[in-house]
C-alpha cells in the first residue's frame, strides 16, 4: 500500500486517507496557526465530478446545515462547511477509534463475540446521540423532526477512549432539509432498514430504534441479521421481520435483554419503543448494579488490548506525516489582506475607486501612541495579576491545588536520604513529604503518582481538581519486597537452586470475562484485567481476588511458574450478582474521609470512589468503605425505608 503524502487543501493539511467511495473522500486533516497552535480533524470531501450535480450538493449542503445544528457527546461535531477549487468539503471531529464494523470485524477474526456488556453500553450511548438529534428543535422552539435514515455499524464510531458517537447525517430526514425523497426512492443501506423505511412509506423516529435494534442484534450474536443473497430478498426479510430472538444464537444473552431487543425490532411501529429514550432507560435498567461510568471503564481497557498493534501503528504514521503538513504550513507565506476587503469609494470621475488609508497628522499619531500605551499598560497589569505567583500554601482562584502528605506503610518518616517524588501526568511537581502544589488545569482528568526510592508507586486514578480549592490526599507507599540476600549453597545432584524473584522469565497472564476487575494479589490491588505479572517468586502460591461492580468477587490460588513452565492463564469467567426483583427503594449517600473509598453493600462492591448516591432496596443492610491504598476500612449497617435518604459518613484515612 503506498503511503499517503500529506498535501494542502486550503486552511486544512490532509495528512492521511482514511478512506474514499464513489462519492466522497474521508481524510485525516490538521490546522495550525500561530503560537504552536493545532487540532486534528476529519475532512469529508466531495469528489470534484459531482460538484456539477445540483441534487447530490443540495443533499450535501443539508447534511451540514442539520449536522451543524447538532451539539451533543454522541454526536460527530461538525466545524467547518465550504467549497476549495471543485470540492466540497465538510471539516468535522476527528474520532480516532474504530466504528462498530470494524470492531465486529475484528472478533470476527479471533473467533469472539462481544462481551454482551459492552454491547449494551454501546447501545445505550448510541440511544442518548439519536434521541437528542430525534428531538431537536430550533430557535423558535420548533421541533426539527430528524430522522437519521442509515444507522448501520459503519455510521456509529468508537473512540479508543471508549466514546460512542453517531456519524453521517447524509441522507437524514429533516423539516428543514430543501433536497427531498422522490416517492419510491429507498435511500440508506437495505439491511439496516425499518419494515417501513423498505416499503417507502413515511417515516418517524421508530424507524431509527428500529436500525438500533439490528445493531444490537448483530453485536450480541457476532452474525449479520438481514443479510442475504440479493438485496431484493433482503427487503422482503424486513418487511416480514423473519428473525430469530438474539439467545436462540448466542445462549449467554439474558432474557431480559433478549425482550428489548425484540421490542426494538417490532414489525409494527406501534408495538416498538416510542422513541430511542426508551430503549436507553431499559438498557440502564439492565445494567444496574454497574453503570455506564464503571462499564466505560473496563470497555477502554478492551478496545486497547484488541487493537494494540493498531493504535501504535497509526499513531506512528499520525506523527510522521503531521510533520510534513507542519512542514508545509510553516513554508506557505502569511497572505496580506486583498484589495477586495478595502471599502470601495467613488473618485472624481464617478467611477468605484479603492480608497486609501488616510495620513495621520503630528497630534493624532501622538494622541494614537498614547492610548496604545494606556491599552497596553492595563493589559500587561491584568495579566501580570491573574498569573503573579502567590504564596506557599495558598490555592489560585483559576487554577485546581492539592496538597499531598507522604508517608511510608507502618512508619512516619522515610529512611535517610530517601525523598519521595510527586507527578501529575509524568510531569514532576514537588519532593518531600508535604507537596503542595497549585498550577492544575482545573475541572480536568488528571493522574496523581508518588514514588520513592525502595518504595512502590502509588498512582490515584484519574481525577479532576475544582479551581480555588485546596484537596488534602494522604499518600501511602509500601516498601519494596527485599530479595532473601542468605547464601545459595552450591547445588549437588540432590539438590535444586533456591527460587529467585524477577528475573526468572515466568509470569502470569491475569484476565477476566468481561475486562476491567481489580487485580488484588494477597489482598494488595495491584492491576485492572487484563494484565501480565511478572513480579512472584517461582513455585510460591498467591491469593488472587477479581472484583468488579455488578459480578461475585472471584477468589482462588495460583502457583507462580517456574523459569522453564508455560505462563500461567489466570482467565476467568466472572458471574453476574442475582438482581433481586426491584421492589421499594430507599437512597443511601455515602461519604467518606478519603477521596478514593470504594464502597461494598452487603459484601457486593457497588462503586468505586465516595462521594456515592446509592438506590437500595428497603430494609437492612451492611455497607463498607475501603480505602483501596491504606487498606483502611469501615462498616456500619443502616436501614433503607422507600423513598426517604439516608447518609452515612465513613472515617477512611
Amino acid at each position: 500500500m503506498t503511503a499517503f503524502a500529506p498535501e494542502a487543501f486550503g486552511k486544512y493539511y490532509l495528512v492521511d486517507k482514511i478512506a474514499v467511495g464513489g462519492m466522497a473522500e474521508i481524510f485525516k486533516a490538521k490546522s495550525y496557526s500561530h503560537g504552536g497552535f493545532e487540532k486534528l480533524l476529519v475532512i469529508k470531501r466531495i469528489l470534484g465530478h459531482l460538484s456539477d450535480n445540483d441534487e447530490f450538493i443540495e443533499m450535501f449542503v443539508d447534511e451540514a446545515k442539520i449536522s451543524v445544528t447538532l451539539q451533543h457527546p454522541n454526536i460527530v461535531q461538525i466545524y467547518d462547511f465550504g467549497r476549495i477549487r471543485d470540492n466540497y468539503f465538510i471539516a468535522m471531529e476527528c474520532i480516532e477509534g474504530r466504528d462498530i464494523k470494524g470492531i465486529l470485524r475484528k472478533l470476527a477474526e479471533r473467533k469472539k463475540l462481544l462481551p454482551v456488556e459492552f454491547a449494551v453500553y454501546i447501545g445505550h450511548e448510541m440511544c442518548k446521540g439519536l434521541d437528542y438529534a430525534h428531538k431537536k428543535a430550533d430557535n423558535s422552539g420548533k421541533c426539527l423532526n430528524i430522522v437519521h435514515r442509515d444507522i448501520s455499524p459503519s455510521n456509529v464510531l468508537v473512540s479508543w477512549s471508549g466514546e460512542v458517537k453517531v456519524a453521517d447525517f447524509g441522507i437524514a430526514l429533516a423539516s428543514s432539509a430543501k433536497h427531498e425523497t422522490k416517492a419510491g426512492v429507498l435511500k440508506g443501506k437495505f439491511e439496516y432498514m425499518s419494515p417501513e423505511q423498505a416499503q417507502g412509506k413515511e417515516l418517524d423516529a421508530r424507524s431509527d430504534v428500529f436500525a438500533t435494534g439490528i445493531i444490537l442484534h448483530e453485536m450480541l450474536t457476532g452474525r449479520r441479521l438481514f443479510k442475504t443473497k440479493s438485496e431484493l430478498q433482503t427487503l422482503e426479510k424486513i418487511k416480514s421481520v423473519d428473525i430469530e430472538p438474539p439467545n436462540a444464537i448466542n445462549v449467554n444473552v439474558p432474557a431480559r435483554l433478549n425482550e428489548i431487543v425484540m421490542k426494538a425490532l417490532a414489525r409494527d411501529p406501534a408495538d416498538r419503543y416510542a422513541d430511542c429514550k426508551a430503549v436507553q432507560a431499559d438498557l440502564l435498567d439492565y445494567m444496574y448494579p454497574a453503570t455506564p461510568d464503571l462499564t466505560h471503564e473496563s470497555f477502554v481497557h478492551f478496545l486497547h488490548e484488541l487493537f494494540a498493534e493498531e493504535m501504535k501503528e497509526e499513531s506512528d504514521r499520525l506523527q510522521e506525516s503531521s510533520k510534513v503538513a507542519l512542514a508545509l504550513w510553516e513554508g506557505t507565506p502569511d497572505l496580506a489582506a486583498e484589495p477586495e476587503w478595502q471599502e470601495p469609494q467613488r473618485t472624481g470621475d464617478g467611477t468605484l475607486g479603492i480608497s486609501q488609508p488616510k495620513k495621520l497628522t503630528g497630534l493624532t499619531l501622538a494622541l494614537l501612541v498614547v492610548l496604545l500605551g494606556l491599552v497596553g499598560y492595563i493589559a500587561v497589569m491584568h495579566y501580570q495579576a491573574a498569573n503573579a505567583p502567590v504564596a506557599s500554601g495558598t490555592c489560585r482562584p483559576n487554577r485546581g491545588c492539592l496538597t499531598l502528605i507522604v508517608k511510608p506503610v507502618g512508619s512516619d518518616a522515610f529512611p535517610p536520604g530517601v525523598q519521595p517524588q510527586a507527578f501529575i501526568d509524568g510531569a514532576l511537581i514537588g519532593t518531600g513529604q508535604r507537596i503542595f502544589y497549585n498550577d492544575i488545569e482545573p475541572d480536568k482528568n488528571v493522574v496523581v503518582a508518588v514514588s520513592a526510592d525502595g518504595f512502590e508507586t502509588n498512582t490515584l486514578p484519574p481525577s479532576p481538581f475544582s479551581p480555588g480549592t485546596d484537596s488534602a490526599l494522604p499518600l501511602f507507599l509500601k516498601p519494596l519486597a527485599v530479595p532473601d540476600t542468605a547464601p545459595t549453597p552450591t547445588p549437588t545432584p540432590s539438590t535444586t537452586a533456591a527460587p529467585t524473584a524477577a528475573a526468572h522469565g515466568g509470569s502470569v497472564l491475569f484476565s477476566t470475562d468481561p475486562f476491567g476487575a481489580d487485580i488484588y494479589v494477597d489482598g494488595v490491588l495491584t492491576a485492572k484485567s487484563p494484565a501480565r505479572w511478572e513480579d512472584g517468586h517461582p513455585g510460591q502460591h498467591y491469593q488472587i481476588r477479581y472484583v468488579l461492580a455488578g459480578y461475585e468477587v472471584d477468589q482462588f490460588d495460583v502457583t507462580y511458574p517456574q523459569e522453564k513452565d508455560p505462563e500461567v492463564d489466570a482467565t476467568r469467567t466472572l458471574t453476574p450478582i442475582a438482581r433481586a426483583p426491584v421492589g421499594a427503594q430507599g437512597t443511601v449517600m455515602v461519604s467518606c474521609s478519603a477521596n478514593f473509598a470504594e464502597v461494598y453493600v452487603d459484601g457486593n462492591k457497588v462503586a468505586p470512589s465516595t462521594p456515592a448516591k446509592l438506590a437500595i432496596d428497603v430494609g437492612t443492610h451492611t455497607v463498607l468503605a475501603k480505602n483501596p491504598y491504606t487498606g483502611v476500612q469501615s462498616e456500619k449497617e443502616v436501614t433503607v425505608s422507600e423513598g426517604k435518604t439516608e447518609r452515612l459518613l465513613f472515617d477512611c484515612k
